[in-house]
């Protein structure tokens, strides 16, 4: 498949190059340093230098890697060797609004980069065609190869340009709004797991040490305790000869042998019980280890869940059953956020967005009026609480309306955007932390978690 994709894009590029060539000879052969101002043969597809000056930011942005433009500026000397990358990316868009050799090149790395998609888009020749491939690779999240296929494409249009434009420019306000920091966030916590995992592996091989040590000295106890069962029968043996014999003085000896006897066992039963106190040690670190990995499995199920809206594709309508397993889908529903981070608000509403939901939101009672939060806990299908940043007062009163109406609930340990994540895939599949009052108007029972202010 690699050889059969590499000879297609030097095909493409074969064309494209004739292309150009033939579009040189007709204006007069010009030199490839020099701008042309002729007007070019509809039936060929446009030049980068062509698309015009507002278009050249983002597909250069966009369509190329910063090593790739960083690259062509200083193979043509138009950079110091300083320059950072917003230096590097100005001045490469700035020479490509006319034609010259450092256009050129960018223009002929661009089409063997996305020669697949060029070949896409010149298959078309109607404007409705090459919005809809341009909105379906979009939508698929590949709109780096499509936005140069659908800017240069023969079908491509002033209204074409301008939407690409349009769409480009809003995706990329969407996606800086909160990449950063998710990407952060992610990092954080996979650093924290790596060190879980660590301090995990040390506990365990500790534990295998302290079991292999105790097992070593309980193999030595227990030949203590059989010369110390030897040496009794032989004292028991002693003693009756002892009474067999007259002489005192062969008496005290063998009571002195006996004591003697004695205290080892006393000391071989202290080495007994110190075994049973490592013993109880082991047991207390096989606890810990089973706490560290219930913690670890959650973290896990946080990054996992924050991976699912940030990867995950959006289902087509073929395989809708499938997109159930890539996040939740709340079909319209309004989840009311009490609490949280005020400055990851949009994020939150982000990923419920992405849900198919709709965020209320209220911060708990740090600056929004509580008188608030009861109208906003009726036009509220279900409700999510991150309890480490909220108000005291607006956590009991949504706990008291949440058991009275039944009303879906769950209740998060961490503001995160990963813990939130987690919180909506719980809310999706059913869980709640309220179970509601029963027939006999007594509340029952719910899960009892610390609050935090």
């Amino acid at each position: 498949m690699s050889a059969s994709f590499e000879q297609l894009s030097t095909s493409l590029f074969d064309v494209w190059t004739q292309r150009f060539h033939a579009l040189d000879a007709e204006q007069g052969g010009q030199p490839s340093g020099v701008a042309v101002d002729a007007p070019r043969a509809s039936k060929l597809p446009a030049r980068l230098w062509e698309i015009g000056d507002k278009l050249l930011c983002p597909v250069v942005g966009t369509c190329l890697s910063m090593d790739e433009v960083r690259k062509l500026a200083r193979k043509f000397g138009v950079i110091p060797a300083d320059a950072n990358d917003y230096d590097a990316h100005v001045t490469v868009v700035s020479h490509c609004k006319k034609r010259n050799a450092l256009a050129e090149a960018v223009q002929q790395t661009l089409d063997r980069k996305h020669a697949l998609w060029l070949g896409r888009f010149a298959k078309l020749k109607r404007e409705a065609e090459a919005l809809n491939m341009w909105l379906a690779a979009l939508e698929r999240g590949e709109a780096a190869g499509a936005m140069w296929g659908a800017l240069t494409c023969r079908a491509a249009t002033a209204a074409l340009r301008q939407r690409v434009y349009e769409d480009i420019h809003m995706l990329s306000h969407q996606l800086g709004a909160g990449a950063r920091a998710d990407l952060a966030h992610v990092e954080t916590l996979e650093q924290r797991l790596g060190e879980v995992e660590a301090e995990s592996r040390r506990y365990k091989r500790r534990g295998d040490e302290e079991l292999a040590s105790r097992a070593m000295r309980i193999r030595h106890l227990e030949q203590a305790l059989a010369s110390a069962e030897l040496r009794a029968r032989e004292a028991d043996a002693l003693r009756q000869q002892l009474n067999e014999q007259a002489s005192s003085r062969r008496m005290d000896a063998l009571e002195r042998s006996l004591a003697a006897a004695v205290a080892h066992a006393e000391a071989m039963n202290l080495k007994v019980e110190r075994a049973q106190g490592l013993e109880e040690r082991l047991t207390a670190l096989q606890t810990d280890h089973k706490k560290l990995t219930e913690a670890l499995k959650s973290v896990q199920a946080e990054r996992d869940a924050l991976e699912r809206y940030l990867d995950a594709p959006q289902p087509c309508d073929v395989c809708v059953a499938d997109a159930a397993d890539v996040r939740p889908d709340f079909a319209g529903q309004r989840l009311l956020c009490v609490g949280g981070r005020t400055h990851l608000q949009a994020q939150y509403r982000g990923l419920v967005e992405r849900a198919g939901g709709t965020l209320l939101y209220h911060d708990g009672g740090r600056e929004e009026a509580l008188s608030r939060l009861p109208e906003m806990l009726g036009q509220a299908d279900a409700v999510i609480c991150p309890i480490d940043c909220v108000g005291h007062p607006a956590y009991y009163q949504l706990k008291r309306h949440c058991k009275q109406a039944g009303k879906p609930c769950v209740l998060l340990r961490r503001s995160g955007l990963a813990s939130f994540a987690e919180g909506l895939r719980r809310l999706a599949d059913g869980q709640s932390e309220f179970s509601g009052y029963g027939k006999s108007g007594v509340a029952e029972p719910a899960t009892q978690i610390m609050l935090k202010v």
